[in-house]
């Protein structure tokens, strides 16, 4: 094994080349090798025209903010990046990457992450290519525009194909110069542990598409350990892959909490009893979850809200996981769970999940339109990117979408009377048309899919041909509050439920 400077690595990197970077938000990301490269572009104006590949969006930041001049942020300059590809993009819209996108300044694709790690998996075992159905009749269908995320990207990345029959759409191998990954470990061997890790997010599948492609995988490090000491279970990369070794000890908070690797398990504190309206379209969504239920949770108020309302409501019986690798426990944000029972690798996770393993999915909405098709990936001048929610969506059978009926400046209350308005949202997210297609609702519905839409004031089904109000929120004015919102006719039930008002509240008591 040899061990080098961060800056020997960078050294590495040739113009032109094509790079993949492991990690996913903050975690397992190789900061001080992405430092480098960057900082040697800045100083030499070399490597130039790199391809950058990575799983997810890399950046050191929380809830859609932070994470300026960090992780692919630092990438994002102009002659340094020609090309990216991932599932996501940052959630801050001013942040460097998605500023030099929306400038046309670099070329971008948005793939499913669960495309995306089965196309460099294919990759790095020498096929020419991967074919899926995921994703037919959404943005990345090719006659929807194949991924492609700006003016300035061109070429086509993918394209339509037939297997037995099956429509599915082929993406040519993606060959790899240099993987720069992180890991916590590495023995004298060069072996590579992921022992303090939450997950490793895909990262064995950038290491192997680099080796079959001939190029060199770089490692950043925590620490080094003699070879037999770290479990042979926590080891993920064999040392004959890897060309070199970055020494870096870690300093990110809570990136190595034994309680969310699940080298220890922790009594959790009881739920705050906080009460915005995110907390109440958790709780209606935690209500119709049937008992012992395994419930994937996508980013945002799922993943956030529906774990501490489970865990409010006392519904242990659930089986939480996320598309990031953790199966058990309660979910948190960044794809991590406390008290986890097991992590899978990216690529099992995906195939679980088109395969339909979780019984429910529970996901966020940026738009609906009249066909119930649903919008996570581009709308209101942001471009978060898709992350893994096309290839969920695709396998598993029983959706909910959540999200409030309207946003910016909403100001709502809620009690055992009911919701009150205080500020109506400036933002309608219900539109007649989605400026993107992230789930083909009507699609879906065709073959066989229950849908779901849960907002702050009611709850919609999907239908052939539309929505349909089913439940309504105790206290909404059903025209002024909820219909004159929407712009589009939807179908009120004849039967039309009230939700149980005492969803509206919480059950416990805030911890002092």
């Amino acid at each position: 094994m040899q061990v080098i400077s961060s800056q020997q690595a960078a050294e590495l990197v040739p113009d032109g080349a094509t790079i993949a970077v492991s990690g996913g938000g903050y975690r397992v990301v190789p900061e001080s090798l992405i430092t480098a490269v960057a900082d040697r572009f800045a100083a030499r104006g070399t490597p130039r025209g790199l391809t950058v590949i990575t799983v997810a969006m890399i950046e050191r930041g929380r809830g859609g903010k932070g994470g300026a001049s960090s992780g692919l942020n630092r990438l994002a300059r102009e002659g340094l990046m020609k090309r990216v590809i991932t599932s996501s993009f940052s959630r801050a819209s001013s942040n460097e990457l998605n500023m030099l996108i929306g400038a046309n300044k670099t070329e971008a694709y948005n793939i499913p992450m669960g495309t995306l790690v089965q196309l460099l998996r294919a990759t790095s075992a020498g096929r020419r290519g991967f074919a899926t159905p995921v994703g037919i009749g959404t943005f990345v269908d090719p006659r929807q525009g194949g991924g492609k995320v700006n003016a300035a990207t061109r070429e086509e990345i993918c394209r339509l194909t037939s297997l037995e029959g099956e429509e599915m759409i082929y993406y040519p191998r993606l060959p790899v110069d240099v993987a720069l990954i992180k890991a916590s470990a590495a023995d004298a061997r060069g072996n590579l542990y992921y022992d303090r890790e939450a997950f490793d997010h895909g990262t064995i599948e950038l290491a192997l598409a680099a080796f079959q492609s001939g190029g060199k995988v770089i490692a950043e490090v925590n620490r080094l350990v003699e070879t037999g000491e770290i479990h042979p279970r926590m080891g993920r990369i064999p040392g004959r892959l890897v060309h070199g070794v970055v020494v870096q000890p870690e300093d990110w908070e809570d990136e190595q909490d034994p309680v969310l690797t699940g080298a220890a398990r922790a009594d959790l504190p009881a739920p705050a009893g906080r009460n915005l309206p995110r907390d109440v379209i958790a709780r209606i969504a935690v209500s119709r979850l049937p008992k012992g239920a395994m419930v994937n949770l996508g980013a945002g108020l799922p993943m956030y809200e529906v774990p501490e309302q489970a865990r409010g409501m006392g519904r242990d019986d659930i089986y939480f996981t996320v598309e990031q690798g953790p199966f058990g426990g309660w979910p948190k944000v960044g794809g991590v769970s406390r008290n986890p029972e097991i992590i899978l690798d990216q690529n099992e996770v995906f195939q679980f999940y088109e395969g339909g393993g979780p019984d429910v999915s529970i996901l966020s909405f940026g738009e609906v339109d009249a066909q119930g098709n649903i919008n996570v990936s581009r709308f209101s001048g942001m471009l978060p990117g898709c992350g893994g929610f096309v290839n969920i969506v695709h396998g598993v059978r029983t959706l909910m979408f959540c999200g409030t009926l309207t946003t910016g400046g909403l100001e709502e209350s809620h009690g055992p009377d009911g919701l009150h308005i205080t500020t109506e949202g400036r933002i309608r997210r219900f539109v007649e048309a989605v400026e993107q297609i992230t789930f083909n609702a009507q699609r879906g519905i065709a073959e066989g899919k229950q849908a779901s839409i849960i907002t702050d004031r009611g709850i919609f089904d999907v239908r052939p041909g539309g929505l349909c109000l089913t439940q309504i929120v105790p206290g909404v004015d059903l025209r002024r509050d909820l219909l004159d919102r929407i712009p589009f006719r939807v179908e009120v039930a004849a039967d039309l439920a009230t939700l149980p008002a005492e969803l509206l509240t919480p059950s416990w008591t805030s911890p002092a």
